[in-house]
């Protein structure tokens, strides 16, 4: 059984009556039409379409909050609360009374499920979240907020609790597996903002349009650039997944170098598998000549997208 504990989860809460709507307007995803007990990814974007935060947005019926993993929150926070002028919105950091933990894997995201008070079928449709119930070890009740998510054709359950309650009681067998996560994230090309994207790349950069971006919502902050990028058909860096026979620690912040030794990109997240390791890197498109290889202590690596 795989549960750990999720590394820096930002979670901003939003309540008043125009919180959906304010949210609609300064992210790239449809929040206005958002159900209640559903969540969606998205980007918030500055005028620009420039990335200041990226994550996931669940809806319940008394708020909206926004899950992120890492990244700048206070910045997020003032850029959204600069525009409120007469909505019906507050919005609150959550991220220092929060402990978060992710169950990897349906059999283990489905054993953590069992353990709650009142049982909750989060998993037969991704991107699902509730609030659950749970017995600490001093049988207080506890309320944590689930989220189901997929990444990698790996469902995972992400549940956040009061950190200053007891510790979650979890199923036996629990598996500190931070390596594992990794893994799933950089597969699924699943970007730590500030790390693997910044305020120097543009929303559809990550490529994660189908996921992240709706292209018939409407007006928000940022849509004109992005709309031009789609009808562009092509953006001129794109987030990539590479590989590389060589260990995590000597992959992450190598150049990636084209065939003509042009450096096309910078291995931003890596992570150790069976044959060597895997990165994200934001690769220049006009410069794709392959073969990809990159230079470790002196010596010539092949790089695979």
């Amino acid at each position: 059984m795989t549960i750990l504990r999720l590394p820096a989860l930002s979670r901003l809460i939003v309540t008043g009556k125009d919180r959906a709507k304010y949210l609609h307007n300064f992210c790239t995803n449809n929040i206005r039409d958002l159900q209640t007990g559903k969540a969606c990814e998205a980007f918030f974007c500055d005028v620009k379409a420039r990335v200041i935060a990226h994550g996931y947005v669940l809806a319940f019926d008394d708020c909206h909050e926004v899950w992120m993993l890492g990244g700048d929150e206070p910045g997020l926070l003032k850029h959204l609360n600069r525009y409120i002028i007469a909505e019906d919105v507050t919005i609150t950091s959550g991220t220092e009374f929060t402990a978060a933990n992710a169950a990897v894997g349906e059999i283990s995201a489905n054993a953590l499920l069992l353990s709650m008070q009142e049982p909750v079928c989060l998993l037969q449709e991704p991107l699902s979240c509730a609030r659950l119930q749970i017995r600490d070890p001093n049988n207080a009740l506890l309320t944590p907020t689930g989220l189901a998510v997929t990444w990698a054709d790996t469902p995972m359950l992400w549940v956040a609790t009061p950190n200053d309650a007891s510790q979650m009681p979890l199923p036996a067998e629990v598996g500190v597996a931070a390596v594992t996560f990794e893994q799933l994230r950089i597969r699924e090309r699943f970007p730590i903002i500030n790390q693997d994207m910044s305020i120097e790349n543009m929303a559809p950069e990550a490529e994660r349009n189908s996921s992240a971006i709706s292209y018939v919502k409407g007006c928000y902050l940022g849509q004109e650039p992005i709309a031009r990028l789609d009808a562009m058909g092509h953006v001129n860096r794109a987030l990539r997944c590479v590989a590389a026979a060589t260990s995590a620690s000597l992959f992450l912040q190598t150049s990636i170098l084209s065939s003509d030794g042009t450096v096309v990109g910078v291995v931003t997240s890596a992570a150790t598998v069976a044959d060597g390791s895997i990165g994200l890197a934001m690769i220049r498109v006009s410069a794709n000549k392959a073969p990809f290889h990159c230079e470790i202590d002196g010596k010539d690596v092949a790089i695979r997208l």
